[in-house]
């Protein structure tokens, strides 16, 4: 038979945050990389290409963010110019950048139609 709960000291006037939360593309690659994934700051900063005390200032306002828009605000993406998303081709292997939220058709250097967003995760330990 488990534990009664402990009663637990909270103040009831929880701020409601009515407005917009908005996250830059780098906050929420932040929270995936190391909220949902598990990565270390280490190794998510080097998968981001920032150092890890900036992957970390990245992280913590993105949390802060992310508990006002779970109080009652109402979350939003922001375009930003200095945000690229990495591609690559399944078919030659050649990665490139684009800016985020563009979406190319075809591989630039081969012109295949299998193109993947994002890097291959590489695997830990035995194939």
């Amino acid at each position: 038979m488990p534990r009664r709960k402990k009663y637990r000291k909270v103040s009831l006037d929880f701020p409601v945050f009515g407005g917009i939360v908005e996250f830059t593309p780098d906050e929420l690659e932040a929270l995936r990389l190391a909220d949902i994934e598990g990565l270390t700051q280490v190794e998510a900063a080097k998968l981001m290409g920032v150092s890890q005390p900036t992957f970390h200032r990245i992280l913590k306002e993105a949390r802060r963010k992310a508990s006002m828009a779970a109080l009652g605000g109402k979350a939003s993406i922001v375009q930003d110019e200095s945000v690229v998303k990495i591609f690559s081709c399944f078919r030659c292997g050649y990665e490139w950048n684009e800016r985020y939220g563009d979406l190319p058709e075809r591989c630039p250097k081969c012109g295949s139609e299998s193109i993947h967003g994002g890097r291959r995760r590489r695997r830990r330990g035995r194939r």
